[in-house]
């Protein structure tokens, strides 16, 4: 759910057009001597050769013996003052450090603070927090008084990084020089605060707001919803939603979006509905996101007809169903394993002029994958490459995952091969998918040499292709009891975690007795 906060304005009616007063040049008298023009010409050509050549002389000898980090660092790299109404001299970086003319008196009004704060605003924009605080710190130094909309400015800079120390820093100098903060101010902060994954730290400053005085609007209260929503906490997020009618502020779209989300996650579908219930009571029209978040509650606990239902009530409703949508209904329809019903709404995404993504295939291949249909797999990756759409190491993971399902060896390597062509770097999951059915053959050899091949592209074993490597030496004729200890032992020392499912197979391996053994060692305090 995307909060997006209002545009900062620059405040001020002042941007009028500045006069940089540069003044008249003095007048050429005209030579009559043709002689003195011809010298004039000799001695300017000569200056423009013989300076230039000086300069990058000196200029070599002052920056010998500086790293290129240290010479690079040296040149100002923050963009001009946006606006080109100053003097060049005025409006270059380095002027604007400190080194040129300073700004005529007629700059130093509200068009010039103004300037200074949509220079900030755009670095706020852009994340850049450097030049933002450079751009502040320049306002003092041209004799103006920085106002809400600059301090504001670079807090928004602070929280695009997701600095919130930060961000908190510039909100006590602003309170310490008399500069009330005003609901931008906080919103900002509250915003920072989700990115950062701090639910308590947006309840805190909603709760300053409040003690301060401040009117909270509707984007207050939806960004302390969302935070807490976003953890899974839904009795906060609820508490809030309360609050924010007890203090008669009208619930928005996002706010009900956020609870709804957090009902999906819990795949609460009554939840889910109940809130959507309950805005429509409120006079709000469910938009594609919330259509799209009961959709997901739906897939959570697999309930594809009610899943389904949700989207034929949303075209019903002349909401048109987005690339979401659909990815997260062929995404319910492969949590229940029903790839015909998932290929269906592929089809049906399609006939509406829905244009597929990665993840509408991967959630189609997953299908395919839980049922071991490696044909299904490779039809749905050649159709994705039809649509010029790129794979991603999910995606081929998936197909691999159903050739191992299937056994189908051949069509594994020629997937895994493909996938290498296609430039995607492979990932233990994908080698685990990739030896299985080698594993499940005893070919223990072939698995070596996948454990080989990851050590040497700098991937370490985990839980999951120990398993693999464990289950090719008990399927093995002759099996390989000593290979496999060795190997369980070597995990061991690589810190690997030791589940149940390498508990079991280790087992097979090596005999009970024996894993039992292994695993005391295993348990052993390192």
């Amino acid at each position: 759910i995307d909060l997006k906060l209002p545009e900062l304005s620059t405040g001020g009616a002042g941007d009028r057009p500045i006069d940089p007063s540069h003044g008249t040049a003095p007048q050429e008298t005209p030579h009559e001597c043709s002689w003195l023009y011809f010298a004039a010409e000799v001695l300017t050509v000569a200056g423009c050769m013989v300076l230039p050549a000086a300069f990058l002389q000196l200029r070599g000898k002052s920056t010998k013996g500086k790293s290129p980090k240290l010479r690079a660092s040296s040149q100002p790299s923050c963009p001009p003052l946006p606006s080109s109404k100053l003097s060049d001299a005025e409006d270059s970086p380095r002027s604007i450090g400190g080194r040129g003319t300073p700004p005529s008196e007629a700059s130093t009004g509200k068009s010039a603070l103004a300037r200074f704060n949509q220079a900030i605003s755009s670095a706020a924009r852009d994340g850049d927090t450097r030049c933002a605080e450079r751009w502040f710190n320049e306002i003092r130094k041209h004799g103006l008084v920085p106002d809400l909309v600059s301090y504001n400015s670079v807090i928004h800079a602070c929280a695009r990084q997701g600095d919130t120390a930060r961000a908190s820093q510039w909100m006590q100098k602003m309170r310490a020089i008399g500069v009330m903060p005003n609901t931008i101010s906080y919103n900002i902060l509250m915003d920072a605060c989700v990115k950062a994954e701090d639910a308590a730290g947006a309840e805190r400053w909603l709760l300053q707001m409040l003690e301060d005085g401040i009117e909270a609007n509707e984007i207050s209260y939806a960004t302390v919803i969302h935070a807490r929503a976003k953890n899974g906490d839904t009795a906060k997020a609820e508490g809030w939603l309360q609050e924010m009618l007890r203090r008669g502020v009208t619930p928005n779209v996002v706010s009900y979006n956020s609870l709804i989300y957090a009902c999906g996650r819990r795949g609460d579908i009554s939840g889910a509905e109940r809130w959507v219930q309950e805005m429509e009571a409120r006079g709000l029209e469910p938009r594609v996101t919330t259509y799209s978040a009961v959709v997901d509650a739906c897939a959570k606990s697999g309930d594809v007809l009610r899943a389904e239902r949700w989207m034929e009530r949303m075209i019903a409703r002349g909401v048109d169903p987005n690339v979401v949508s659909y990815s997260t209904m062929i995404d319910c329809c492969a949590k229940a394993e029903d790839l015909e019903r998932a290929e269906l709404w592929l089809c049906k995404m399609a006939e509406r002029g829905v244009q597929p993504n990665a993840h509408s295939f991967s959630a189609l291949i997953s299908a395919c994958s839980k049922r071991g249909n490696a044909d299904a797999a490779a039809r749905a990756l050649r159709r994705m490459e039809a649509a010029g759409i790129d794979g991603d190491v999910v995606v081929y993971g998936g197909v691999l995952d159903a050739c191992a399902k299937a056994g189908d060896v051949v069509r594994a390597k020629q997937v895994f091969q493909q996938m290498r062509s296609c430039g995607i770097r492979p990932n233990v999951i994908t080698y685990s998918a990739l030896a299985r059915p080698f594993a499940h053959r005893g070919d223990w050899v072939e698995v070596e040499s996948m454990a080989a091949e990851m050590k040497s592209e700098g991937l370490a074993v985990n839980e999951y292709f120990l398993y693999v490597l464990l289950l090719a030496y008990s399927t093995a004729k002759p099996r390989q009891p000593e290979k496999a200890e060795v190997a369980f032992l070597e995990a061991c020392r690589q810190r690997v975690e030791i589940n149940k499912h390498v508990s079991s197979v280790l087992a097979r391996a090596v005999g009970r007795a024996r894993s039992q053994e292994l695993l005391q060692v295993a348990r052993a305090p390192r």
